[in-house]
């Protein structure tokens, strides 16, 4: 399918948007990060998969409307690693304040985030609340953090720690299906599984659990893991945007 097919913004003329949206469109945020997965992942693997995910949701649910990625978010507890971009987290906060009043003030009062990093979890949140504070007839709607997720829906998947870490395995398998050519199987670090308590949060930094940049499994990575991972969250955005729509985007009290 073509680009200009699935409606990504960043692709389309004046002419094509004003086609495509009416109010029945839904806006796709997508939100990641710029900064060390390890040897064997790119830098923007947080960016990366979140967007060919809204694309493949794209190509089966109507009236979505793709806007570019946002390829930086809260990196500071990267930052002792080389080449980590990183933005404050108020200027996050901001900025996405900034594209849900944008997409609002354009008559688009359905949004859906796809955040691909847990350091724009917080300021997503946040902006989202104050958004919705100041236009109480928008809807957010937000999947948070799809590497946590999916170990919880299909634990069996995985050989460690559900699929958890950064780079590890659940994340070296999703790419591996999307863009195994972004992949360094020759550079796949050694498995670190770092000492965490299991029901009180530490606010950690990288450079306290991994030397590369990775942590968990990444060498029980695999295409097969990957194709289940990507069917599992293309089915749970799928059934979320059609119930939205079957109930008019009502919710809570209002159904």
């Amino acid at each position: 399918m073509k680009n200009d097919e699935l409606f990504l913004i960043g692709e389309m003329n004046a002419h094509q948007i004003k086609k495509k949206v009416n109010d029945k469109t839904v806006a796709v945020l997508i939100f990641g990060s710029c900064e060390n997965h390890g040897d064997h992942l790119p830098f923007g693997s947080d960016f990366i998969f979140p967007f060919e995910l809204a694309k493949r949701v794209a190509v089966k649910i109507q009236n979505l409307i793709i806007l570019p990625p946002i390829p930086y978010g809260v990196s500071s507890h990267h930052k002792k690693f080389y080449m980590t971009i990183s933005i404050g987290t108020n200027t996050l906060i901001s900025l996405i304040e900034n594209l849900l009043e944008s997409v609002y003030n354009n008559g688009v009062h359905k949004i859906l985030i796809i955040n691909g990093h847990d350091g724009n979890i917080a300021p997503i949140e946040i902006a989202a609340r104050n958004t919705k504070d100041r236009y109480p007839n928008i809807t957010i709607a937000c999947l948070e953090s799809w590497w946590e997720l999916i170990g919880k829906i299909s634990p069996d998947t995985f050989n460690v720690w559900d699929g958890l870490g950064h780079g590890g395995e659940a994340e070296t398998s999703a790419m591996m299906t999307i863009s195994p050519d972004l992949v360094n199987k020759n550079n796949i670090p050694e498995d670190t599984i770092p000492n965490l308590p299991k029901h009180i949060r530490i606010f950690w930094t990288m450079d306290e659990l991994t030397k590369t940049g990775a942590t968990g499994s990444p060498n029980n990575g695999s295409v097969k893991k990957g194709d289940v991972i990507c069917r599992i969250l293309e089915d749970i955005l799928i059934s979320f945007l059609l119930d939205m729509e079957n109930n008019r985007w009502k919710y809570g009290l209002c159904l």
